[in-house]
């Protein structure tokens, strides 16, 4: 009786590991030596709507940058996180607005909370950051997340294991009661990281950006040289 109780309190803890490994194994992952990969993202409701997500994995510090940009290759968000015991924790953000000079200002946000996502938790849980916009004055960005299924999709023509989460976002001014409000489901691949978002607004717009191609930080340096001809 004793060994039975044994084996299978060897057996819970064994699977439960193994859930929290294969959390894991659906972020981005870091390899033995820095590496950027660049992530290609059309929408699949308007093919003239791209972004290119660098992505720099750093195995000596554990941190993985991302630098997002426009179909028409400018700077739109910076985002930093540290991967730790738990999952990955969100250590500098900043955003970009283009002023009427056409000038790209950056916009530092202050961390409120850190949790970007955790290798085994289905409960929510949140990242935050102020920050003060030249249009809009001082806002706050809150992102809270809820794991939600295992599913097997197609993007792009590629079949992908995936790890389905729900995101609700808010972006709340503080200096009046104005807030806005949107959610999307957003699927991660195993060994990969995102494949594929739904962006719900409230006006029924939907976007739907899926995965095209990885390119090596050479091609997307080649393209944006192509682009400024």
């Amino acid at each position: 009786m004793t060994k039975n109780i044994t084996l299978l309190i060897l057996i819970f803890i064994i699977s439960s590991c193994s859930a929290q490994e294969n959390f894991k194994d659906y972020y981005y992952q870091i390899g033995k030596k820095k590496e950027i990969k660049v992530y290609k993202y059309v929408d699949k409701n308007n093919p003239k709507n791209i972004e290119y997500w660098s992505v720099t994995t750093n195995p000596k510090t554990n941190k993985i940058l991302t630098e997002s940009f426009t179909t028409d290759f400018r700077l739109y968000n910076i985002f930093e996180e540290e991967l730790k015991t738990n999952g990955a924790e969100i250590i500098r953000y900043a955003d970009f607005e283009v002023d009427d000079e056409k000038q790209n200002i950056r916009i530092d946000g202050t961390i409120v909370d850190k949790d970007v996502y955790k290798w085994n938790d289905t409960n929510k849980y949140t990242y935050s950051v102020k920050y003060t916009s030249p249009k809009y004055g001082n806002e706050q960005f809150i992102k809270e997340r809820t794991k939600n299924s295992l599913e097997n999709i197609t993007v792009s023509g590629t079949e992908y294991s995936t790890l389905k989460f729900k995101d609700e976002y808010e972006i709340k001014s503080l200096e009046n009661d104005q807030n806005y409000e949107f959610y999307q489901f957003t699927y991660y691949a195993k060994g990969i990281g995102m494949v594929k978002y739904e962006r719900y607004h409230p006006d029924g717009t939907t976007i739907e950006l899926e995965l095209t191609e990885i390119l090596t930080e050479k091609e997307f340096d080649e393209l944006k040289e192509k682009a400024s001809r």
